[in-house]
């Protein structure tokens, strides 16, 4: 009797899974800030220490080949959620400014509205960029997150560098600032050093917070830090610790949030139900390598990221604008140390979560993402994935750049921020052709000696140019 007693009380005190754990999953999704793809233990890098970043890859899957949609964080982000091509948006410029008339319009389905549909608890915490209610767009609420499926927010509503409207915010339904719905935290945050070192620990603790109220029903977490963007900074725990100097504090501070959100999973009883994305929104901001010293970002040079072994960086649509981690990590579904050597985008995160929440993907309008469940685990979610195609926009309206299909890049447009096209030249007419898998540095042209393939691309791009002027975007019908 005693013996079944104490069984009885074991399996009590024991944590259950509230639902199997592929049902209806909760979806962590961390976007980084200019983060280069040579920024990680797991791609190399020989003074940056990030252990919990490597045990998701070594635990998880590692997409060697992953590309965020856009080399510039609005359109980078407007993709992430909706699963479409920047090109699609209508918003006009691939970077909205805190006074931007324009915003994601309301008529685009993302990714926590999809999942709200389902009965997931939705947050965010961290950068937005997709609008701000002000003066030229008449203070509308629709510019802000919780127009857009977001239950709770607490970030900034642009990058935090602006000399001006660069805020820290959170919702609050008894607020009214800077419209109701949402509670000022801090105004103008360039110059308030205490806010910029403690941004990373204050969207860990949210998000901490967030899971352990939440545990008990789906949800979904968007955790989007400010950093690495220029100006960079880490909290005293972390600051002089790690051989890279404030460059590496700053990422090995983002490693540790990793770490204590995966802890937090495991402690709750819920790291088997949720299904933990790593990434970030475009490559690293090499406009500033060269730069010794600047009133609004300090010793610039060594606060910069690395994209190798890509050529280029943030702005660019060479591969080191757009090429940046991507891991997945969801420990009894995802076998450990899974490769996936085939490309991936941010484009194919809602459709993919959308089919394991049980929401329908959306048919009334173009996505350009694929479901990749099987990549995930192969013979769980059983199925074909989609080949790989992609179309490149970027400076600055969102224009087409180039394409990718299986190994082949090509390059209809040049651009670096840096202006230096590391002497190439490309138009639609004479494009450049790269085997990004043979040549991931970009170096051989194979344009004359692949004129099929050229011809091929030059098609893909003539088709989704077709697609968007056929279709639309939601701000010009």
């Amino acid at each position: 009797m005693k013996l079944s007693i104490l069984l009885f009380l074991s399996l009590l005190a024991m944590p259950l899974l509230a639902r199997p754990a592929t049902e209806k999953p909760n979806v962590i999704m961390i976007f980084l800030d200019d983060c280069g793809y040579g920024d990680f233990s797991h791609t190399g890098n020989p003074s940056i220490h990030t252990p919990n970043i490597s045990r998701m890859v070594r635990e998880g899957m590692n997409c060697p080949q992953f590309y965020c949609a856009s080399p510039a964080c609005t359109a980078s982000r407007y993709a992430l959620l909706t699963g479409r091509n920047p090109g699609r948006s209508g918003l006009g410029a691939w970077v909205l400014g805190p006074t931007a008339a324009k915003y994601i319009h309301p008529n685009e389905v993302t990714i926590p509205e999809g999942l709200k549909n389902q009965g997931y608890a939705t947050a965010f915490f961290g950068k937005w960029h997709l609008g701000t209610p002000n003066s030229n767009n008449s203070m509308t609420a629709s510019a802000f997150p919780l127009a857009h499926g977001f239950d709770t927010w607490e970030g900034t509503n642009v990058s935090n560098d602006y000399e001006t409207g660069s805020d820290l915010i959170k919702s609050n339904p008894s607020g009214n600032t800077p419209i109701a719905g949402y509670e000022m935290i801090a105004e103008d945050i360039l110059n308030k050093t205490d806010i910029h070192d403690n941004l990373t620990k204050r969207y860990r603790d949210r998000t901490v917070e967030f899971i352990q109220a939440n545990k008990d029903q789906p949800f979904f977490v968007y955790l989007a830090p400010n950093m690495p963007h220029l100006p960079v900074h880490a909290s005293d725990e972390f600051k002089d610790t790690s051989l890279r100097g404030l460059y590496g504090d700053c990422i090995e501070e983002i490693d540790a949030m990793v770490g204590t959100i995966l802890s937090t999973l495991e402690n709750e009883g819920i790291a088997q139900n949720t299904l933990v994305i790593f990434t970030s929104d475009n490559g690293p901001w090499i406009r500033f390598q060269n730069t010794a010293s600047n009133s609004r970002y300090g010793e610039a040079r060594i606060l910069i990221g690395s994209a190798l072994p890509f050529r280029d960086g943030k702005g660019s649509t060479w591969e080191g604008g757009v090429r940046v981690p991507g891991v997945f990590y969801w420990p009894g579904t995802i076998p450990a140390a899974t490769v996936v050597r085939e490309p991936v985008s941010t484009m194919d995160i809602l459709p993919t979560v959308f089919k394991l929440a049980g929401e329908a993907v959306p048919t009334d309008r173009t996505l350009d993402g694929r479901d990749i469940r099987p990549l995930l685990n192969s013979a769980l979610f059983q199925g074909t994935v989609p080949d790989f195609e992609f179309i490149y926009t970027g400076a600055s309206n969102n224009q087409v750049y180039g394409a990718r299909k299986g190994a082949w890049k090509l390059h209809t447009k040049l651009y670096s921020q840096t202006g230096n096209n590391y002497g190439f030249s490309a138009s639609f007419s004479d494009p450049l052709l790269f085997n990004v898998e043979q040549d991931p540095h970009e170096r051989f042209d194979r344009s004359d000696d692949e004129t099929t393939t050229v011809n091929e691309l030059k098609q893909m791009i003539t088709d989704f140019n077709n697609s968007v002027s056929t279709e639309g975007t939601f701000w010009n019908p």
